[in-house]
């Protein structure tokens, strides 16, 4: 039944349609849904939520996106998803005093294949490198990391705005009631968004659990991607940027969604100090009422949780003393 309804909306069976739907996908975008859950699930969220100082005030020097040219002159190089498009990188770069830059994947490979491609190709890394993976990607990204790549991957240089929510992706849902955007109600009063302070809205793909052979390999192959680090004199640093459910289960008022301790399985890198697990510092922060930690309107950290990841992850290299190394 789905295959045939996609079908029929087919651009090449219909572009009329196709053209009508767009129409009505854009038409209802308004400037009052802001954040990718608010543009996915088209939620209305105050619209001077964002505009709050405690989200602006930082003023840092931001970094450039580069191409890898600029490696062999940096002391750190951030190689990452989209939580690396946010301002954790400048934060760690300007505490630690130290040139930086930005590597932006763009989901055409992963950042754990995006390093390894780059160090196979001869590419000249600086001594420190940051590996920023989102949690619901690890395991995938991991257990299917492939060691001899050697062709460069076509990697996005420029884009440092999030993409707008895929049109496609936005039709799929409503045709077939996909609900991509979920929300429980918590206990606490965690969010500062005006008539939405105690609920939590966060994608359904924080839902997705992993096989059991998958993450065993994907725990095995970090294991691996230290070593290739290693064995080639860089200081990899591997950043889980934890699901925003993962963090913020645990305080809902009547959760009927399930346990999610995916990271508990990688707890034997916890004494590695080169494995940042954020989920424990902002989990942490969160504990000890600590609001906005991630934006109420979206899947990724305000600037206050990337206050918090880079201010960790800087003093994690200064206690390491990576560049002196």
């Amino acid at each position: 039944m789905k295959r045939f309804l996609l079908s029929i909306v087919s651009p090449r069976k219909s572009p009329f349609l196709l053209l009508l739907m767009a129409w009505l996908y854009y038409s209802s975008i308004s400037d009052d849904i802001t954040g990718d859950l608010g543009r996915l699930g088209q939620i209305v969220f105050s619209k001077e939520y964002r505009l709050q100082d405690k989200f602006l005030k930082e003023s840092v020097p931001l970094l450039d996106w580069c191409d890898t040219s600029c490696f062999s002159t940096s002391d750190i190089v951030f190689i990452g998803d989209s939580y690396s498009k946010l301002i954790y990188p400048d934060l760690v770069s300007s505490i630690t005093q130290r040139k930086s830059a930005k590597f932006f994947t763009d989901n055409i490979e992963s950042p754990e294949e995006t390093f390894v491609t780059l160090c196979n190709s001869g590419v000249k890394m600086p001594k420190v490198v940051v590996v920023e993976s989102g949690e619901r990607g690890i395991v995938p990204r991991l257990s299917d990391l492939c060691f001899s790549s050697t062709v460069e991957p076509q990697v996005s240089l420029s884009r440092s705005k999030p993409k707008q929510t895929d049109f496609s992706t936005y039709y799929k849902n409503q045709l077939f009631n996909n609900h991509a955007v979920l929300s429980i109600p918590l206990r606490d009063s965690l969010f500062t968004c005006p008539g939405k302070e105690n609920q939590l809205y966060f994608y359904q793909d924080d839902l997705r659990f992993p096989d059991e052979e998958q993450i065993q390999t994907a725990i095995e192959k970090l294991d691996s991607l230290f070593m290739f680090a290693r064995d080639r004199n860089i200081c990899l640093f591997y950043v889980i940027a934890a699901d925003k459910y993962d963090v913020y289960q645990e305080f809902a008022a009547n959760n009927e969604y399930p346990e999610k301790n995916l990271l508990d399985r990688f707890a034997e890198y916890e004494v590695n100090p080169f494995y940042v697990n954020t989920k424990q510092v902002l989990l942490e922060n969160v504990r000890q009422g600590v609001k906005d930690v991630y934006y109420a309107d979206d899947t990724h950290w305000s600037p206050i949780g990337c206050r918090i990841v880079a201010e960790y992850v800087a003093a994690r290299m200064d206690s390491l003393d990576v560049f002196q190394k």
